[in-house]
């Protein structure tokens, strides 16, 4: 009799265990087959269309004529020169009438053609926008040493060793709020 009860206790746990424990609902996609879910994805995918933009560059060389763009601070040069016997136009005046004949000036754009010994060699073309004097004299400096670096690529180390080629970087610092300028602060009152 004992033994008929421990079967019939054995019989019974698993049959109890299996009302009380909970069916496994699966999730609607894990119970479709893999293949199907690839089917589904590849519905979905979009073709992506590159799309290119026209920029238009400015053009290097133009029938003999080089190009090269200078900046410095809010100033910027474009300058094209050509092989001529140094006559030097700039915003459609000479240079001398442009900076006002201020020497200083004049020797630091001109610096590029006495490094390269190709001063009276080419005529200069240039368009100065914004900054102001000293800025467009500085830019239009870097815009006739990448010019004549096109024309000539033998001048490449002359005019990198003497910093003819390198911008420079030095802007004027944003304002910030609380403060009168970029750092100046307004005057402290104790009372």
């Amino acid at each position: 009799m004992a033994e008929e009860k421990k079967k019939i206790k054995k019989t019974e746990k698993p049959e109890a265990a299996s009302k009380t424990k909970k069916k496994k609902v699966e999730h609607p996609i894990e119970a479709k087959p893999a293949e199907k879910l690839e089917e589904k994805h590849a519905e979905i995918k979009v073709e992506h269309k590159e799309v290119k933009h026209k920029v238009k560059k400015a053009p290097k060389e133009i029938s003999g004529r080089f190009y090269g763009t200078g900046r410095r601070k809010r100033a910027t040069a474009r300058v094209y020169i050509s092989k001529g016997n140094g006559k030097i136009v700039v915003n459609n005046k000479t240079a001398k009438e442009y900076f006002c004949d201020r020497p200083v000036l004049m020797a630091l754009f001109i610096k590029p053609f006495v490094l390269t010994n190709t001063f009276g060699q080419y005529d200069v073309i240039a368009k100065l926008i914004g900054g102001g004097v000293a800025a467009q004299a500085d830019a239009l400096r870097l815009g006739i040493a990448r010019a004549l670096l096109l024309s000539e690529a033998g001048l490449k180390k002359v005019l990198r060793t003497s910093d003819m080629l390198r911008r420079d970087p030095r802007e004027k610092e944003r304002k910030k709020y609380g403060l009168k300028r970029a750092r100046r602060a307004f005057q402290y009152t104790k009372r």
